[in-house]
């Protein structure tokens, strides 16, 4: 679980609602890639082998062959370690007071993006595809009001009941800052209650 001390900006009251990754179903395909990449070097050296095998015969092209692979091996190592850290560091966070978007950057870059869940005007979930309708996961995309800004989460697990989730907080939200206007300011509590006359 998340510790909301560790968060960025940290609020009172707030409670972890969701803690939200790209699913991993998403790996499958970067997963197929590497698993290319790192028999590539064993199938090169089994059809020197087999078309050209008096290349193996001579030891200065053999120890140039085992550097390359060994070369290889290594980035593609780090290539693998920088896209799977990249998957979990990416992350989203909402809870009872905010959404917040933890991009990562390369190994050592990340951003942080913070909304207020009050400023929320529009959540819009989209699943597209046989597969991502079969696993239910998709995109959602958060609106502010009377601004640009944007969160997309990309990918996620269950992104209609997430964003479900996330309108009914900000409404909650919206309730609980009314109230602090309400109590601030000396608003009348109902909208038919005629405002205290001034002296």
């Amino acid at each position: 679980m998340i510790d909301l001390h560790r968060l960025p900006n940290p609020v009172r009251d707030e409670k972890v609602i969701h803690v939200l990754r790209r699913h991993p179903i998403t790996l499958f395909v970067w997963f197929l890639g590497v698993l290319f990449l790192l028999v590539g070097p064993f199938a090169v050296w089994g059809l020197i082998s087999y078309a050209q095998p008096e290349l193996l015969e001579s030891q200065y092209t053999t120890a140039l062959i085992i550097m390359g692979g060994s070369a290889f091996f290594l980035f593609a190592w780090l290539f693998l370690f920088q896209n799977f850290m990249d998957y979990y560091l990416d992350i989203w966070i909402v809870t009872t007071k905010r959404v917040l978007n933890i991009e990562q950057t390369g190994l050592f870059a990340r951003t942080v993006s913070e909304l207020r869940l009050y400023r929320i005007q529009d959540v819009t979930s989209t699943v597209n595809g046989f597969i991502h309708t079969i696993l239910d996961f998709g995109d959602m995309e958060i609106q502010t009001a009377g601004e640009k800004t944007r969160f997309i989460f990309e990918q996620i697990p269950h992104p209609t009941r997430v964003s479900k989730s996330v309108l009914e907080y900000a409404e909650l939200d919206r309730k609980e800052h009314l109230d602090e206007a309400v109590e601030q300011f000396g608003m009348p509590d109902h909208p038919n209650m005629p405002a205290p006359a001034k002296h």
